[in-house]
């Protein structure tokens, strides 16, 4: 869609004829889009959550008592993930090892509460500046095509067929992403003050709250909106240092709590 609604207007101020065959080509996009496109990566995006959980699960030392149809095989993951002997090499370069920041000084519940609120937060950040990215962008580009069509004299007829109705299923999408990124944040926000209410509170989270948690990010991790691995990648330093930062602070209180 971001293609369509870039490449779709400068086809159609450079050549006026294509204006009716590049909103065609805009409105057989979105149906797809919007229909099997959609199922498809609602699909990929709970099986990825899926994986992400047994790795959870792993780490934390939790049981796994629930049998998910959406867990891709042993198979299909050893292929995505590639040679065993790699995923070391691979997770380095790609910046992600040490995913959780773990304090062996603090209890077992402590240290998974802070790493679940972490994920949380953590994400919460990167959607929200993926949101902010989006916006801005959609907005200047919109402007830059009135501009650009005042300035070449474009006819109304083709400004319509041509820029207009290309641009809007992608304005569209975007004003549905934004609004949906939003909401996850939020609930991913909620989810953070939630468990840091009980780790600075009277007692340490005990394990069936730690167990509620878990279910909780599978079910933000499922409905999550896409971010780019270019935003994940420029805020990786800041987020990396305010998360341990905020994991430290969180478990010396919780220390300190008797």
């Amino acid at each position: 869609m971001v293609l369509i609604g870039i490449g779709a207007p400068v086809v159609s101020v450079l050549w006026p004829s294509l204006a009716v065959a590049a909103g065609a080509v805009a409105g057989a996009w979105i149906f797809a889009g919007r229909t099997f496109l959609a199922l498809a990566q609602s699909r990929l995006t709970t099986q990825a959550a899926s994986v992400q959980e047994q790795f959870d699960f792993y780490v934390f030392g939790m049981p796994d008592t629930t049998a998910r149809s959406t867990l891709p095989s042993h198979e299909r993951i050893a292929a995505i993930a590639g040679p065993e002997d790699q995923i070391r090499e691979a997770a380095e370069s790609e910046r992600l090892a040490d995913w959780y920041a773990i304090d062996q000084a603090n209890s077992g519940a402590v240290a998974v509460a802070i790493a679940q609120r972490a994920n949380a937060s953590y994400t919460d950040g990167l959607i929200r500046t993926t949101a902010i990215g989006w916006s801005a962008a959609t907005a200047a580009w919109c402007v830059l095509l009135i501009i650009v069509a005042l300035s070449a004299h474009v006819t109304l007829e083709t400004f319509l067929l041509g820029v207009f109705l290309p641009v809007l299923p992608a304005f569209l999408d975007v004003v549905q992403y934004v609004v949906g990124v939003w909401r996850s944040a939020a609930e991913r926000a909620d989810l953070a003050r939630a468990i840091e209410g009980r780790l600075t509170g009277a007692s340490e989270p005990d394990p069936q709250e730690l167990l509620v948690w878990q279910e909780q990010l599978f079910d933000l991790r499922r409905g999550a909106p896409e971010v780019p691995d270019v935003i994940y990648k420029l805020r990786w330093t800041t987020n990396e240092r305010t998360m341990r930062s905020a994991a430290d602070q969180l478990g010396r209180r919780a220390r300190g709590r008797g």
